[in-house]
C-alpha cells in the first residue's frame, strides 16, 4: 500500500501534469471530520471517481455499484485526519 502525503495548500488551477485547466469541482473544499474522542481516531475519506451516466442519480448509483464489486480495481484514496492533514493511500499497490 503506498502512501503519500498530499499539498496542504492546493492553490494551482492547471494540472501540472497534463498543463491544462482544472474545473471548479476539481478544487472543491472538504473539511476535516469532527475532533471526537474515542478508542481510534477518526477520519475523513474521499473517494473519487470519473463515470459516465445520464443524469447525477445514475452516475452515484454507478459509483456505489463499483465500489461493492469485488472484481473492482482497488482505488486510490485521500484520507484526512481531524487536523487536516491530508494522506493518499494506494489500495491497487498492495
Amino acid at each position: 500500500m503506498k502512501k503519500r502525503h498530499l499539498n496542504p495548500h492546493p492553490q494551482g488551477a492547471v494540472d501540472e501534469a497534463q498543463g491544462k485547466r482544472l474545473s471548479p469541482l476539481s478544487r472543491l473544499t472538504i473539511e476535516p471530520p469532527p475532533k471526537e474522542t474515542g478508542p481510534e481516531p477518526l477520519y475523513r475519506v474521499v473517494y473519487v471517481i470519473d463515470i459516465n451516466a445520464m443524469n447525477p442519480q445514475q452516475a452515484a448509483e454507478h459509483a456505489y455499484d463499483i465500489m461493492q464489486d469485488s472484481q473492482s480495481m482497488r482505488p486510490v484514496l485521500d484520507v484526512m485526519d481531524t487536523s487536516g492533514r491530508k494522506t493518499r493511500v494506494d489500495l491497487s499497490e498492495d
